[in-house]
This record gives structure tokens, C-alpha cells and sequence, in this order.
């Protein structure tokens, strides 16, 4: 069996696009239909649920990934990522379970012109990226056998797309007349990270035995600004992105120059290519398209728009058991 925490998020909404249900026990802070009630932050409430289900393997997914709130509170940050990853590491350790904890590329100071490695030195620049690089440090000193797997840009969930890509493709996908003007920040890069090919790889590393730090991001860098011309690219719509510094956005937390990073080790090892973010960001869009039944194609867009749901229904099939908005930054 495998427990998952924080199974009603972004993440965790693409868990049965790449488990099958009857081999998760999936949890979250509230409880709903398949999603049994368990909150990271109760020591004893973790302990009673690890200690009835005894999974083999727990992939901790739930995180507070809001960078400016963390910013804010700080002591709501260090609870949910330090000391939630404490528990859940400690029940690990209890009771015999592998743990895959989800972290983040944004711990680098951003000054490197390459993508990062996992061989770089974390140097943290907010308090969320301190709070996530905390947890990785716990998970390593309690747990031998861990996989700390590193995330970039993540999108994913469609509905529940609360970030940079849920944010323009549901402007996109809107049916008024008027024309939605969005901002985009083209001074940052990172690496997009598809959420279904976050867990698809997670599950590949899981079931290796190597165990171990990890990136695992699509292939390639952007900008904020390259992904929403290509998003609006996709799906169309009455969409005009232009591009801007970061400067045009007051953000709590600062972001970094670069968040850039590589699936080194996992290319070293020869376990898997991560695709390209362009292509992954396609089969998302595409499938999100099917999903809702609202995207705007036009003559423009009409042939990638098709490529994409075609991408989307295939990749579906192989894996299943107002004007003036801004979207500039999101957390990773």
C-alpha cells in the first residue's frame, strides 16, 4: 500500500492517471470522497493513520507552496514544511515505510547561467525555499531509504490549477469578445514541471531502489512570458501577452534570477528522459481542452489546438488503470 499525503491538490489529482486506486490510501487536511483525513502538522493523528494502514511507501506531497504567505509567516512555513515532513518522516521511520518527499528547485540562489544540478549547493533565498530545504534535510537525517525529489515550475490539476499555467489557459479558454490583456514577467527562468510527469517519474525512481536526491523537471527552461505566448499559442482566445520585468510586480518574497534546473541524475542513471516542456505543456493543455469542452480554437491555433487534445486523449489512454488580468509569478 501507498499513503499519500496532500491527495486533493494539484499533484494529487493526477495520482490515479498513474497509480491505480486500489494500490493508494490517499489523504489530505479535509476529508472527501477516496481522501481520508490526515493532518501532517498532528503528530499523533499521523502516527495512529501510518500505524493502521502500514504502507510500504509514503509520497509526501503536502506542502504550503504559497512563497509570498510563507513570506508572511514564516512560523505557518517552518509548521507545514519542516515540522509536517518531521512528522511524516518519523512515522516513516516507526513503522518501516519508504518516503518520497516532494520538494523544490527554487532553494538555489539563482545566480547560475546553467539549469542546476543536484551536485549544486542549496543557498535559499526565501522562506519557503528555507522551510522545503529544512524538510529535505530531516527526511535525509531520519530515513535511509527516501527519495527527495526536487520539482520545478509546477502545473497540472486543471481545475485545481491555481498557478502561472492554470491561471492563462482558464483566460484563454474564456468565451467573451473582449480582448484579456496578460502580463508576464520575462526576466525569471525556470523549468516547467508537468504534474503527471512529476508522479509518473516518482514512481519509476520508486520502484528502482536507488534511493536519493533527485531533479525531476521537463527538459528546457523559460520565462514566465515563453510559456503564456505558448499557451495562448495552443488554445487561442482573445489573449494579448506582454512581456515585463519583474519589477512590474510587488511580490512579498523575492524571486530568483534562475530557477532553472536538470534531471541530472536520473540522465546519468539512464532511468528516464523527462520530455520537453513544450511537449508536456501540450498533452496538459490538450487534455484540459477534452476535460472542459471550452477551449477557443481559431484559424491560428486550429492545427496545435487539435495536436494537443489528440496528445491529451492519447496520453489519457496509455496512463489510465476579465481584461487587464496579471500573472506574473507563482511559487514553483
Amino acid at each position: 500500500m501507498i499513503l499519500v499525503t496532500g491527495a486533493a491538490g494539484m499533484v494529487g489529482s493526477h495520482l490515479l492517471d498513474v497509480f491505480s486506486e486500489g494500490e493508494l490510501f490517499r489523504t489530505d487536511l479535509e476529508e472527501e470522497p477516496g481522501i481520508h483525513r490526515m493532518d501532517i502538522r498532528n503528530h499523533d493523528e499521523v502516527m495512529s493513520v501510518v500505524g493502521q494502514v502500514r504502507p510500504r511507501l509514503v509520497i509526501h506531497l503536502a506542502a504550503e507552496t504559497d512563497v509570498d504567505r510563507c513570506e508572511r509567516e514564516p512560523d505557518h512555513a517552518y509548521r507545514s514544511n519542516a515540522m509536517g515532513t518531521l512528522t511524516v518522516a518519523s512515522a516513516c521511520q516507526r513503522y518501516d515505510a519508504e518516503m518520497v518527499y516532494i520538494s523544490t528547485t527554487a532553494l538555489f540562489d539563482g545566480l547560475k547561467p546553467e539549469p542546476y544540478t543536484e551536485f549544486d549547493a542549496p543557498a535559499p533565498q526565501t522562506v519557503y525555499a528555507r522551510s522545503k530545504w529544512e524538510g529535505e534535510k530531516i527526511v535525509q537525517s531520519l530515513l535511509s531509504r527516501h527519495y527527495v525529489v526536487r520539482a520545478g515550475w509546477m502545473f497540472g490539476g486543471r481545475a485545481k490549477d491555481k498557478k502561472f499555467v492554470g491561471k492563462i489557459a482558464a483566460l484563454c479558454m474564456r468565451q467573451d469578445s473582449g480582448t484579456n490583456e496578460i502580463k508576464a514577467v520575462n526576466d525569471k527562468f525556470g523549468s516547467p514541471t508537468y504534474a503527471r510527469d512529476l508522479l509518473h517519474t516518482t514512481k519509476l525512481l520508486s520502484e528502482s531502489g536507488l534511493f536519493g536526491l533527485y531533479h525531476v523537471v521537463n527538459t528546457g527552461s523559460c520565462t514566465r512570458y515563453e510559456m503564456a505566448v505558448e499557451i495562448a499559442k495552443i488554445l487561442g482566445g482573445h489573449v494579448k501577452v506582454v512581456p515585463v520585468t519583474s519589477d512590474a510586480f510587488v511580490l512579498s518574497a523575492p524571486r530568483a534570477q534562475s530557477e532553472a534546473a536538470r534531471s541530472y541524475k536520473i540522465e546519468l542513471l539512464g532511468l528516464k528522459h523527462v520530455r520537453e516542456w513544450r511537449e508536456a505543456l501540450q498533452d496538459y493543455l490538450g487534455s484540459w481542452a477534452i476535460h472542459t469542452g471550452t477551449a477557443a480554437p481559431n484559424a491560428f491555433n486550429g492545427d496545435l489546438l487539435a495536436k494537443a487534445m489528440a496528445a491529451g486523449a492519447s496520453a489519457a489512454h496509455d496512463l489510465t488503470p476579465p481584461n487587464g488580468r496579471e500573472a506574473g509569478s507563482d511559487a514553483p
